[in-house]
């Protein structure tokens, strides 16, 4: 019976490693195709019958590693080191990228450095080696003097057990949208990596400052394959999309009223035959940033940007180049409303491994400001993309693999407002010299502008009304840009940077046009103005404010900043040959009742000599000055005497 037993262990012993063997065959096979999920299902299989197989441990690892599982690819990893595995070099880049993203760049770092001393810089591999060996001395250094910024989970709210990723944000953060693959998608089905399709979903901030329950997006901007949202304007009027088709294009769609339009191709010159992934609009509306991997680039991915022409068409793209591109890739880019600060990912020599969030400057000499890394925990050693930025800069959004996670990729709000007031710190060589400064830098920012937002209404229905807004510099004449408020709610939003006198006309057909004027110093920091919008029709006793004439000071002189404001009266008085007009001058309660008399009227009669001058006729047009006796908002303060000085405009 002994004996009988003792041949039945033998046969069992000779069995377990035979049965190894046959799926470490089968784990090959599937390696070879990259069918990592299965592959890695079929050596933990092998170790189960043989757990002394080093091949099979650090091939899971590998598998693992593949799979976005760091913790168990480093498990399987260092049993395969335990055994005295001679790892190659695409086992060494594995098990070091895997200690990385897991925070552990210290203990990644010795293995890059031992490869590297086995490697001839003849060799392809030795350029990829210097720059992983920089990202981990980079996360060792900005790991030491982690930032005081509170980052948080959504939560179960916005976030699912599947990724949810590419959040984008009206600049009032009234309006989030992101992309997710939960389960419930358009289409019903999964793709091939067994996951439902890419939709998109949209969020509103509710009473209480908490964002309501998504909702899906639904048809046209979702169909039934992969839908991705990859940025918004800053009114949340216009929104981009992702296609892979073609190579990879970007779409667009408006909203009008409560519907998305059907998303159109952007075409030439923005898409090409190439890559085009990402893409951001300024808050004005003139300038577009967009990646692509054309050729011509500096490497990989870089980041172009379309300025846009009277015609409305956009112009040739123009690389950034150097300090902004690499030789690596950059993607994710995003231009915040005070319309100078660019945010974007890059996988270069600066970053910590992955992709990072750098921060740049537009400088008056249009070349960019030397980037400055975003530091952590904001940045990680994994891939931080698609970071967007509250006006305010008080909150940043993006997407990323944390422990708190609930998904592979879950979004975060960044709380900035417990960063100190800091001067940056640049680096003070080229970006394409790996022997730059990675010395953590502070990431504080506080944009300068005023943003202004409301609701464009009839005066006398009370009716929200789809009207153009026009933004004019008052000093150089130019138009800055020409939005249009949400034809269902009438919402509108306009981001003022500061250094500019702005004049604005509000205009929408069969109503009289609405002024308003704001000067936004360079010193007076963000600010954020409700301003709700009455239209009257044109009809007789209809008054017109103009709040972008503009007089020297005690005078009734013109000053060069009214030229606008003026132009705009004299084309209302153009398209409407019928028209007969009074102007009226008023002053706030400073000085003589008989001085203010004189000196309203007198100005009263400049604008009514300008538009004779225009060739409008004298007919037409009569004025009138009241001085201070109509005032319309309070002489106890600077703003309300600044409101009392003003011209009008009366429907005769």
């Amino acid at each position: 019976m002994w004996r009988l037993l003792s041949l039945i262990f033998v046969c069992f012993l000779w069995a377990q490693p035979q049965k190894a063997e046959k799926h470490l065959r089968r784990a090959e096979e599937l390696m070879q195709i990259e069918d990592y999920a299965n592959a890695l299902g079929e050596y933990e299989t092998a170790l189960q019958y043989n757990p002394f197989s080093a091949e099979a441990y650090v091939n899971a690892g590998y598998c693992a590693w593949r799979l976005r599982q760091n913790r168990k690819a480093i498990e399987y990893f260092q049993k395969g080191e335990q055994m005295g595995v001679n790892f190659t070099p695409r086992l060494i880049l594995a098990y070091a990228d895997a200690l990385q993203r897991t925070g552990q760049p210290q203990k990644a770092r010795p293995l890059i450095e031992r490869l590297l001393t086995q490697t001839k810089p003849s060799d392809p591999m030795y350029d990829r080696l210097r720059v992983t060996l920089q990202h981990l001395k980079n996360a060792e250094k900005y790991m030491e003097k982690p930032l005081k910024v509170e980052i948080t989970n959504l939560g179960g709210v916005l976030n699912s057990l599947n990724p949810d990723y590419a959040p984008v944000i009206s600049a009032d953060e009234s309006v989030l949208l992101f992309t997710s693959r939960r389960p419930g998608s358009t289409g019903g089905k999964l793709a091939g990596d067994g996951l439902p399709y890419e939709d998109i979903y949209v969020s509103e901030k509710q009473a209480d400052g908490k964002w309501s329950p998504p909702r899906n997006i639904g048809p046209p901007l979702n169909t039934a394959v992969h839908d991705a949202c990859i940025a918004l304007s800053a009114d949340g009027q216009t929104l981009f999309l992702f296609n892979s088709d073609n190579g990879g294009d970007i779409f667009m769609s408006r909203l009008r009223g409560t519907r998305w339009l059907a998303p159109k191709n952007m075409g030439s010159p923005i898409n090409s035959k190439h890559w085009e992934p990402s893409v951001c609009l300024s808050a004005d509306e003139r300038t577009l940033f967009f990646v692509s991997d054309r050729p011509g680039g500096l490497g990989g991915r870089d980041i172009y940007m379309c300025r846009r022409l009277p015609n409305g068409k956009w112009s040739a793209p123009i690389n950034l180049g150097p300090p902004v591109n690499t030789p690596y890739d950059e993607d994710g880019p995003f231009f915040h409303p005070d319309g100078k600060t660019l945010f974007y990912s890059s996988n270069g020599p600066n970053s910590m491994g992955g992709f990072d969030i750098f921060r740049t400057e537009l400088r008056p000499d249009s070349t960019w400001a030397p980037p400055v890394n975003l530091g952590y925990p904001i940045n990680t050693p994994g891939d931080e993309i698609y970071f967007v930025l509250s006006a305010s800069g008080l909150h940043g959004y993006y997407a990323s693999e944390r422990d708190d996670s609930y998904g592979e990729k879950d979004i975060y709000l960044i709380d900035f407002s417990t960063l100190r007031e800091e001067k940056p710190v640049a680096s003070q060589k080229p970006a394409d010299d790996l022997q730059i400064s990675s010395e953590p830098a502070p990431v504080t920012f506080r944009p300068n502008l005023t943003l202004v937002t409301g609701i464009i209404y009839d005066a006398e229905t009370n009716q929200p009304l789809e009207a153009t807004i026009t933004l004019i510099d008052n000093e150089k004449g130019d138009t800055i840009a020409v939005l249009t408020s949400n034809a269902a709610s009438g919402k509108y939003l306009i981001s003022l940077p500061a250094g500019r006198n702005y004049g604005i006309a509000v205009t929408a057909p069969g109503y009289a046009f609405h002024s308003e004027n704001f000067i936004v110093e360079t010193t007076q920091g963000y600010r954020e103005v409700r301003k709700d919008i009455g239209l009257n029709k044109y009809k007789t006793g209809t008054v017109i404010i103009l709040r972008n004439i503009f007089f020297d000071f005690d005078k009734a002189t013109l000053r060069p900043e009214s030229k606008a404001e003026l132009e705009r009266v004299y084309q209302l008085l153009v398209e409407n040959p019928r028209l007969k007009i009074r102007i009226a001058g008023h002053t706030d309660s400073m000085g003589s009742d008989e001085y203010n008399q004189k000196l309203s009227e007198n100005r009263a009669r400049s604008v009514y000599e300008y538009l004779i001058q225009r060739g409008i006729s004298a007919d037409r047009l009569s004025y009138i000055g009241y001085g201070e006796s109509k005032p319309v908002d309070t002489n106890e303060t600077d703003e309300g005497r600044q409101n009392n000085r003003r011209v009008e405009l009366e429907i005769l």
